[in-house]
């Protein structure tokens, strides 16, 4: 345990660990991957073990340096580091992929000093990624100087809700590049959707589409279903949008979306937690879309680290 965070002795630290895993291995046993930076900042003190296995998950495919900032609450000031390394056997052979972790523990009075310790921690040359695990550090005064270290913001707005999602859009207009994980759990009906009305049976039905229902379960829809309002608002322009309680066939506040034509009726609903069923008025078709633990929805938006404008444009929309 380092007492002090200074990047120097945090980086020595980091070849001495290196050094004890390669001790009794061959040369090439052991691949020191780094793709990224990935800064994660969180309050939970109850998550060191499912977010260090959330870190192992997103290793496979976006292996990096991963800095965790724990931040506590303490009547003194904290400030601590250390130092470790993962590593995962490879698909398809006998090589270990290996990534470095470093876990600063600190109250917030010293966040300043941790964004002086993290410029010289980050890898050069490569992207850099901040996951605020706990949205509410965004409004918190303190905590400014970490948004310095990255551009790319990655944040679930789905506990604070709508409420958030102004100062979401601030962020996105004054530079960062901002990826929700509550627009990222809409990916499968969008996707599912996308590929329905490409379909012979419903291709030039999108005109004819007058009133769509999004059903959700709950004391009311969340944001996932107001994205969805907002994407699909700016497809179908014609018709007009409501929200319908319903019973809970999935984890999560979307169960169904449909559609409501002169002509054909579509609706997309949840069946269970690993599959959605779609609905017309001469077929039903079974997709297979299981519900997707946080390390996969955080994957997915690590791997478009450039901008996403359809996202940007449903999030100003969703606020408009």
């Amino acid at each position: 345990m380092i007492t002090a965070v200074q990047p120097e002795k945090l980086l020595q630290e980091l070849e001495h660990v290196w050094k004890e895993l390669g001790k009794g291995q061959p040369a090439d046993a052991l691949l020191r991957a780094c793709s990224m930076t990935l800064l994660v900042a969180t309050t939970d003190p109850g998550d060191e073990v499912t977010l260090k296995n959330s870190l192992g998950d997103l290793m496979r495919a976006h292996p990096g340096r991963m800095i965790i900032v724990r931040i506590v609450d303490s009547p003194t000031p904290l400030l601590s580091a250390e130092v470790t390394a993962q590593c995962l056997l490879a698909f398809g052979g006998r090589q270990q992929v290996c990534c470095e972790i470093i876990e600063i523990c600190t109250t917030r009075d010293r966040l300043a000093d941790v964004y002086s310790a993290s410029l010289g921690l980050t890898v050069a040359d490569l992207p850099v990624v901040l996951w605020v695990k706990d949205i509410r550090l965004l409004d918190e005064s303190t905590f400014q100087p970490l948004l310095q270290l990255a551009r790319t913001l990655l944040v679930d707005s789905a506990p604070l809700g709508v409420s958030v999602l102004p100062a979401l859009n601030a962020r996105r207009r004054a530079g960062w590049r901002v990826k929700d994980l509550a627009w990222t759990r809409c990916t499968a009906w969008r996707e599912t959707l996308a590929q329905a009305f490409e379909s012979t049976c419903l291709q030039g039905q999108i005109p004819e589409i007058k009133k769509v229902e999004i059903a959700y379960a709950g004391v009311g829809p969340l944001v996932s279903g107001l994205y969805l309002r907002a994407w699909l608002a700016a497809r179908l322009p014609e018709a007009t949008f409501d929200f319908v309680p319903a019973e809970a066939r999935r984890k999560g506040n979307l169960q169904a979306i449909r559609f409501h034509a002169a002509t054909q009726e579509l609706e997309l609903r949840a069946v269970d937690d690993a599959t959605l069923e779609i609905i017309t008025s001469s077929l039903t078709t079974r997709v297979l879309a299981p519900a997707r633990a946080e390390a996969d929805l955080v994957a997915e938006e690590l791997s478009i680290l450039g901008a996403d404008p359809v996202y940007d444009a449903t999030l100003a929309a969703t606020i408009a």
